[in-house]
Formats: C-alpha cells, sequence, structure tokens
C-alpha cells in the first residue's frame, strides 16, 4: 500500500507560510493545539487508499506535522501530516541527537517474552527487547557491547528475539528451543549448535511480530517506551538511552 504514498523530501521547507505561525497571534503566542486540530476521521480521508484505519492522532516532536498511527493490510503504520493537512510525509524520521526513530512506536503490549533469551537479571527494571540473528555481522557486534552494557548496569536486561532472516529456520529453532544465550554466541561464532527440538511458535511468532511492525532489518532494538533503535552501537551509548528509564531513586 505504501508504494502509493508520495515521500516528501524536507518536507519543512517547502509547507505554506500559513502552515508555521511564530509570533503575533499564531502558534507562537500559544500552544499548537490552539491554532490546529485533527481528528482520526479527518486524517483517514487524507490518506491514500488502503488503510485500514486510524488508531492515534498526535504533535509530532517535529514541528509543524502530526502524527498518524494505524494499520494497513495487517501492517502498522506512522506516517505525518502538516498543519496545512496538503502533504503527507512517509518514511524513516530520525531524531540526530541520538538516532532514535521517531516515525515508529511499537505497541509494548504486544512483544512477548516467551522464546526471547534473556540477557541480564530476570528483575532488572530496564528491560528492552533486541530482534537479533545468528548470521548478521552486525548482529554479533551488538551482542558482545549488550554484554559490556548489562555488567556495567544490572539494573538493565535484554530479551532477546532471534529472527530468521539470514539463518535458516532450523538453526534459528536449535537456537530459541536452547533457551540460552551461550548457544546463540556459539552460532554467531559459526560453532556447532546442537539440535533441540521443542513445541514452539516462538520463530514463527517472531517473524510474524516483524512483519507486522515493519522490522526489516537486523539488529533493531526496542526501547522500554516502545521507540526503535537500528543497528549496533557501543555500550556507553546504549547505557545512556537506557538509563532514562531506570527508576528514580
Amino acid at each position: 500500500m505504501w508504494r502509493n504514498l508520495v515521500l516528501v523530501i524536507c518536507v519543512s521547507l517547502f509547507l505554506p507560510a500559513y502552515a508555521w505561525s511564530f509570533g503575533g497571534d499564531g502558534c507562537g503566542a500559544g500552544e499548537c493545539k490552539d491554532c490546529h486540530s485533527l481528528t482520526k476521521e479527518e486524517a483517514f480521508k487524507l490518506l491514500p487508499p488502503g488503510a485500514d484505519r486510524v488508531d492515534s492522532v498526535e504533535f509530532s516532536d517535529v514541528g509543524g506535522l502530526w502524527e498518524i498511527k494505524g494499520e494497513a493490510r495487517g501492517r502498522m503504520f506512522t506516517v505525518f501530516i502538516d498543519f496545512s493537512k496538503e502533504y503527507l510525509v512517509s518514511g524513516r524520521v530520525v531524531r540526530i541527537s541520538d538516532g532514535t526513530e521517531i516515525s515508529r512506536k511499537i505497541n509494548m503490549d504486544e512483544i512477548r517474552s516467551e522464546g526471547a533469551l534473556l540477557l541480564g537479571r530476570e528483575d532488572a527494571p530496564v528491560k528492552a527487547y533486541v530482534f537479533t540473528d545468528a548470521k548478521c555481522g552486525h548482529c554479533r557486534k551488538l551482542h558482545q557491547e549488550l554484554k559490556k552494557v548489562i555488567a556495567q548496569q544490572p539494573k538493565i536486561a535484554f530479551y532477546i528475539k532471534v529472527m530468521a532472516m539470514l539463518s535458516d529456520t532450523k538453526l534459528t529453532k536449535d537456537i530459541v528451543c536452547s533457551g540460552s544465550h551461550e548457544v546463540l554466541e556459539q552460532a554467531m561464532a559459526d560453532q556447532p549448535v546442537p539440535e533441540n527440538a521443542c513445541t514452539t511458535n516462538a520463530v514463527e511468532e517472531t517473524l510474524a511480530f516483524a512483519k507486522k511492525w515493519q522490522i526489516r532489518s537486523t539488529p533493531t532494538m526496542v526501547l522500554p517506551d516502545g521507540h526503535v533503535l537500528m543497528g549496533a552501537r557501543p555500550a556507553e551509548e546504549l547505557i545512556k538511552e537506557l538509563s532514562v528509564f531506570l527508576p528514580k531513586e
């Protein structure tokens, strides 16, 4: 469906002047909601054909845009509509300061810990989910950084969801059935992995979840608030990113 969307690059350079009102009686004199409004019904009518529903309409972190979340053909989407209601923006929007993809926020209630490999303490108050693949080079690099994170900050734990993308399904199931991140590390080191038979749909469920929420690459980390980080990152950066979720002492 999203092939039908028009991707507007650098939309802020082309928005009409009335979409941005600063000073005087414009948005600069109050909150954006004082001047601009968009209902879910209105947003749905502005979307190209193919959308099934709109779940939420909120002011985006990016000035002058609404953030629209919904579902199309079984997949969740996030797009942006400008205050003039003339432009639709589709694609990744990344916050430069920390690399967080603000154009995607996953519903944490839909992530299941079943079948995930726990790296860290089970009682850690901060939990992040990592979608990884044993044959992915960047995943292997990130895994080593994850171990540094839990060594330095035991209040952070990672639930690792192993995906069959570069790896075949049998290897992935052997890793998941083992319930051990040590076995995952063996596979990441291209060492033989013992066969582990079990009755689980975790591998298929992980792939279905990834398809629904458009997780197309590994490694992908889902933060406790549902925002997404992609790619391998050093331990120091991960600790900084996750420390904001630590309970206040």
